[in-house]
């Protein structure tokens, strides 16, 4: 960029300096045009891989909880299943209740 020991003195301005400065302020914002779009790129792709990495944490967070609830649910249905084995009457009774409240409460 000119200094302002290299522009002419007011009042000797010619077409051909003016042309000149303004040849070198078309280059000057290309250049921050450049800077401004690689820091862009630069700041976008920063953002691209956080969300990536989020999202996976989100889905191994997600898989683990599933996993759990899954052995949760398996270990309920052993208990269930060995508290019916041992006390058959009781259980069928407890069922039989639980169905006649179920149908008390659908009848209204």
């Amino acid at each position: 960029m000119p200094s302002a020991n290299d522009l002419p003195l007011s009042g000797q301005t010619t077409s051909k300096d003016v042309e000149a400065q303004i040849s070198q302020l078309r280059e000057d914002i290309a250049a921050l045009a450049r800077t401004v779009a690689a820091l862009g790129n630069d700041k976008a792709s920063e953002v691209r891989g956080k969300a990536r990495r989020a999202a996976t944490d989100a889905a191994d967070a997600s898989k683990q909880m599933v996993e759990a609830a899954q052995k949760q649910a398996l270990s309920w249905e052993r208990d269930m299943e060995q508290q019916i084995r041992s006390k058959p009457l009781q259980s069928v009774a407890v069922a039989a209740g639980v169905g006649f409240i179920f149908a008390l409460m659908t009848r209204r």
